[in-house]
């Protein structure tokens, strides 16, 4: 899995009823792919992924990676309360063909870093699909630390960091060694 360039999450399209129309979300691909996107990332986090039943989360990714075809990575975002349901969703995504998976921390209830890390570890060794963690403290209330990453650093399948603290020196510090620099 190659997480460079431009991976949107893509809207989900439906019709007046309330059904998928796919045919509409396909040609939504097609743009997205015409405009050059490294990637797809199925069920957003402050849209889709809250309001998706089970069944149109995965149809939406059954289709999404017959058609894409190989293309471009197709992503799942896993955005869940409880690490049973966050296991489900990366199993199933592996099952239905997904290149990866965006995860963020348990949704709806304020864990303490080591809950977090947990949580992270527990979905990473149930798959063997490359994960992007989502750090967005600002939208969700749980900020993954510089330490907590670090803990999760022994994870290979954990590779990403989708980074929206709204702190641009956090990337800067991820990328410092720990300790005292060298004189």
């Amino acid at each position: 899995m190659n997480w460079k360039g431009v991976f949107p999450a893509v809207t989900t399209k439906f019709h007046a009823d309330g059904s998928l129309d796919m045919n509409l979300f396909f040609k939504n691909l097609d743009f997205q792919l015409a405009c050059g996107v490294h990637g797809i990332i199925l069920g957003g986090t402050l849209g889709e992924s809250s309001v998706l039943s089970q069944e149109e989360k995965i149809t939406l990714t059954r289709e999404t990676v017959n058609y894409i075809n190989g293309r471009v990575p197709v992503v799942l975002n896993i955005a869940e309360g409880a690490t049973k349901d966050a296991l489900f969703w990366a199993k199933k995504a592996e099952e239905l063909g997904a290149s990866g998976l965006m995860i963020l921390p348990p949704m709806r209830y304020g864990a303490d870093p080591r809950e977090v890390v947990t949580y992270f570890k527990t979905v990473a060794q149930s798959t063997s699909l490359p994960m992007m963690i989502y750090n967005n403290p600002v939208d969700y209330k749980t900020l993954v630390t510089i330490d907590m990453f670090a803990e999760l650093a022994d994870c290979p399948n954990i590779q990403a960091i989708k980074e929206s603290t709204r702190d641009i020196s956090n990337v800067t510090r991820m990328f410092q060694p720990k300790g005292p620099s060298p004189v």
